[in-house]
């Protein structure tokens, strides 16, 4: 009787113990997966390629893998190697919780982004861990452009038209009578999020998608292949993200206390 097996364990059983067998102690695990051209920055390497590096003393790993691990190996062999998200409503589900805080930057980047799924499975395996997804909320930085001496904040603001133009800082007698910036033209400085940005947020969690879709793939197409193992789906969900609480950070205290003195004035106004 076939033994029961999640997929992913399936998976670090054949890059960890067994693909190791009757190669040299120091082979890049990489290079016993499928038959595919070897390609810069590739982790999938050809099986048949003999390792260049100069082994010296350290010897071979002893025996040789079972009929099983090469079926598994055959399987991630035969994962795609170029994927990319299919359309705007997939991309932003990888933001989750930090949605409330999205640019369009990061969501135009992430649609651009391929991702390796072969690649993405035969590197977790070897490490024995999971692609992460989890991140703390990233921190707001104000928005500078840069000068030939020192960086100027990006403002923006609402002219009488309606439309959105970049604001300069007041000078002279204009700084004396509106501050800084006017404040009839709403000005407001654009954020950046950082440590970790957005796109590095989404990119993560590209490849932990990659990562499940392939994984569910090997357990779908080695069902029935084994001889001792019979793979099952993985139990964990596919973007977890999805149930954690919407990020919503408060406004800085100067937003705060900038609305807040609109809002007295409004009152002085209506009571006058």
């Amino acid at each position: 009787m076939k033994a029961a097996i999640d997929i992913e364990k399936l998976v670090q059983w054949t890059i960890r113990e067994e693909l190791p067998k009757g190669r040299p102690v120091s082979a890049d695990i990489g290079f016993a997966i499928g038959n595919r051209t070897i390609r810069p920055g590739s982790i999938a390497r050809n099986f048949a390629r003999t390792p260049t590096a100069d082994i010296g003393g350290m010897g071979y790993v002893p025996g040789a893998p079972c009929a099983d691990a090469c079926r598994v190996a055959d399987a991630i062999g035969n994962l795609e190697t170029e994927v990319r998200l299919s359309n705007r409503p997939e991309a932003l589900r990888l933001f989750g919780e930090f949605a409330t805080i999205l640019a369009d930057d990061a969501l135009t980047a992430i649609l651009s982004s391929t991702f390796n799924p072969q690649a993405i499975v035969v590197s977790n395996a070897a490490q024995g861990k999971r692609p992460n997804w989890r991140f703390d909320a990233p921190k707001p930085l104000q928005r500078f452009v840069p000068t030939a001496g020192r960086p100027r904040p990006l403002v923006y603001g609402i002219d009488t038209a309606g439309d959105l133009i970049e604001l300069k800082r007041n000078e002279g007698r204009a700084r004396k009578r509106d501050g800084e910036y006017t404040v009839a033209l709403f000005p407001r400085s654009p954020l950046e999020w950082c440590n970790p940005s957005l796109l590095t947020i989404a990119e993560a969690r590209a490849e932990y998608v990659a990562w499940h879709r392939a994984m569910s793939t090997l357990a779908f197409r080695l069902t029935g292949k084994l001889d001792a193992f019979e793979p099952m789906r993985p139990t964990i969900a596919a973007m977890p993200w999805l149930g954690v609480a919407t990020v919503d950070p408060p406004p800085p205290k100067a937003v705060a206390r900038y609305f807040g003195v609109r809002t007295n004035k409004a009152v002085e106004t209506a009571t006058n």
